[in-house]
């Protein structure tokens, strides 16, 4: 009970305003909305699996994104590539 008033709260927002950030994933808000953005404009997902199966019933409970290597900033290539 003492956390939800911080539960998909802007204060989350402050550390993806500081850093470069060119999309989040998160599955913390089960009341939530699929997608957002931050106020610089990054795409927010939200891959709760309750929230996901309330909003698309009739598919599996989660999301696929295709990153290719062209499209995909250079961070995520070099996590991948040391995995």
């Amino acid at each position: 009970m003492e956390i939800y008033p911080f539960l998909g709260s802007s204060r989350l927002e402050e550390p993806l305003l500081r850093y470069p950030v060119d999309a989040v994933f998160h599955g913390h808000a089960h009341r939530g909305t699929p997608e957002a953005r931050t106020i610089n404009g990054v795409p927010v997902y939200n891959v709760a699996r309750p929230l996901l199966q309330r909003r698309w019933p009739e598919r599996p409970p989660f999301r696929l994104f295709d990153l290719s290597r062209e499209e995909a900033p250079e961070s995520v290539i070099e996590v991948v590539a040391a995995k």
